[in-house]
């Protein structure tokens, strides 16, 4: 609900800031480039305007900590947890299932487990330059799980510096980062370690996180590189149950989590073109406790990927690439020791894109793929995307895409699985403005439709292909920036239902907004966030019945504050307001929590 209080300050305070900004704008001295889009570095301002970019800088100011927290201010990215901190966090991507986005750490693929879902309020964010994001398809660019997009982390190589921050706060949490980095020789390398710990406020729910990456990479010549990179990560997280349950709190229910990623890669540069392959080992490890059961889950990648780039002619250029999967999967129950399913799958892919130039404002780029999976045969995807400047300022954009999914293990062999589901598929279109009328504002405007086949959903007995869907709305952000001040305003529109039924999907709200604003300079920051969601269906914890969910409008402040050349003080409100609300019906979501610590840099 949105009170009085914060109509009175909150807007006044927001509406003050953003006409102070374009006031006194400044430009950028640098601009980002991306590649989670063409899988080749890309001028931001050259990207489709459903791409997303978020700085690690950004985020440190903000003092956002975990993947899922980053991504609450992208558009048409819906969040929800099922509880507080730690809790199963799933992103549902313009109307698609939470499993329809490929999440990947400098071009490696994170493992999602055995749900395929990834829990992004586990995965930390240490020592990153940045979080690109493209919404819709990806199948073409990253293969399945691509329905809804894809989400890239890049690493940071730092120069021979060390940044660590302590923070206490609210629920007897306690966050302790470090990032250490080198530049030397030939040599490139850092390496990052997170801790976080928290009682948070509900009974029996403690959870507590370590991670660490490692990455480093060698300049043998002006055309060889090497590099290696690993991830790893262990969480523990109790839940009490649904607070409408008549058991509620339950003591004992855990999760245990274990995952880990190592992949060696090389570059090699030949005149123009360029050539990357890495292998990658990855494995996600569940415990699970509750009432019905003590399971194990484990699920293990071996992945080898390899892609070729280079200009064809002055205005062709051209990304070829494919790659080899092989997943196992196993699940066991601890109280029998009875080994449930022990599964392996494997799939083989190549892919092409292409960049026609035609002048320097009309291009085209096509892209397709072809996937042949050991369970379900072969899959073809393709895209077409058009781009057209109309003015000096403002870039017309249009796609047509396909994209496929087959289902997770967890869908095919968990406890209400079905082994006989069919893999979904989607068509999706979508036009779109980018309009830059001068060097501090920034405007990106997306219509989208996307049509789903076989969704794979809750029949009310078990996961079943339920039929079709179709989901459409409308995303837009704007960014403004100046000498010490930046706003970020985003704001989607989603209509998504089941076709068959006319029935709205779940837990996709209809409204979401997302506003960020700061000033900052040499000495502090000080910021304001508002995130807003109307108008969502839920599942009532008690009945199972489809409800109506919370509607709500949590703020933020964050700040820090420059004290010597190294030492700098931190600190933030969540929940500013203390209100009171829901992302999953029956599970509170935290307070006002208060945290402050210190940053130190050397």
């Amino acid at each position: 609900m949105i009170n009085s209080y914060f109509n009175s300050f909150g807007i006044k305070c927001i509406l003050s800031t953003i006409t102070s900004i374009v006031a006194t704008a400044k430009p950028e001295d640098l601009e980002p480039m991306v590649i989670v889009e063409t899988r080749t570095d890309q001028p931001l301002s050259e990207a489709s305007p459903w791409v997303t970019r978020i700085s690690g800088e950004d985020l440190d100011r903000r003092q956002i900590y975990n993947l899922a927290d980053a991504l609450r201010s992208v558009p048409g990215m819906a969040i929800m947890r099922t509880g507080q901190a730690g809790a199963q966090t799933s992103l549902f991507s313009r109307g698609s299932q939470s499993d329809h986005v490929s999440f990947l750490y400098a071009g490696r693929k994170l493992n999602g487990g055995f749900s395929g879902t990834y829990n992004l309020g586990q995965i930390a964010l240490n020592g990153i330059r940045s979080v690109e994001v493209l919404r819709g398809s990806s199948s073409v660019q990253y293969g399945a799980e691509g329905i809804g997009g894809a989400v890239m982390i890049r690493s940071q190589t730092m120069q021979n510096r060390m940044n660590w921050v302590m923070e206490v706060g609210s629920n007897h949490s306690f966050f302790n980062r470090i990032n250490s980095g080198f530049d030397d020789s030939g040599w490139e390398g850092s390496i990052g370690a997170s801790l976080y710990a928290t009682d948070n406020e509900q009974p029996y729910s403690q959870f507590d996180s370590q991670s660490g990456s490692f990455h480093l990479s060698r300049q043998v010549s002006e055309n060889l590189k090497f590099d290696f990179l690993s991830l790893g990560s262990k969480s523990n997280v109790n839940y009490p149950g649904n607070v409408k349950s008549f058991s509620y709190p339950i003591e004992g229910q855990f999760q245990e989590i274990e995952e880990i990623l190592l992949s060696p890669g090389v570059q090699i540069k030949i005149e123009d073109w360029k050539v990357k392959a890495f292998y990658c080992f990855s494995a996600d490890n569940l415990i699970g406790k509750d009432s019905f059961s003590d399971t194990t889950y484990d699920a293990d990648t071996n992945a080898l990927d390899f892609q070729v780039n280079g200009a064809v002619t002055d205005g062709v250029e051209i990304v070829l690439g494919g790659s080899y999967e092989e997943e196992s999967f196993y699940k066991k129950e601890n109280s029998t020791n009875i080994v449930d399913i022990n599964k392996k799958a494997d799939s083989e892919s190549i892919f092409a894109l292409s960049t026609f130039s035609y002048g320097e404002d009309f291009s085209l780029v096509l892209g397709a793929r072809h996937d042949n999976f050991s369970d379900y045969g072969s899959a073809s995807t393709w895209s077409a995307l058009l781009e057209k400047d109309l003015y000096e300022d403002i870039a017309f954009v249009t796609r047509y895409s396909t994209s496929f999914s087959p289902p997770q293990a967890n869908d095919l062999y968990g406890v209400w699985g079905n082994p006989d589901l069919k893999p979904e598929k989607a068509d999706s279109w979508e036009v779109g403005l980018i309009a830059s009328p001068n060097e501090i504002m920034n405007l990106r405007l997306t219509y989208f439709d996307t049509t789903f086949e076989d969704l794979i959903d809750w029949s009310g007995f078990t996961t079943a292909n339920v039929g079709t869907a179709r989901s459409k709305g409308l995303e837009t952000s704007l960014d403004l920036n100046q000498e010490g001040y930046s706003s970020r305003l985003s704001f989607s529109y989603l209509e998504a239902e089941n076709s068959s039924t006319s029935e709205r999907l779940l837990r996709r709200p209809r409204i979401m907004g997302n506003l960020v604003v700061q000033h900052a300079n040499n000495d502090r920051t000080l910021g304001i966030g508002l995130k807003l969601i109307n108008d969502v269906m839920d599942i009532d914890g008690a009945t199972f019945s489809t409800i109506t969910g919370d509607d709500y409008a949590i703020m933020r402040l964050f700040g820090d504050y420059q004290i010597t050349e190294t030492i700098k003080l931190v600190g933030r409100i969540e929940n500013l307001m203390d209100e009171n609300y829901e992302e999953v019906d029956g599970y509170p979501a935290l307070g006002r929590a208060v945290h402050a610590g210190l940053r130190f840099s050397f």
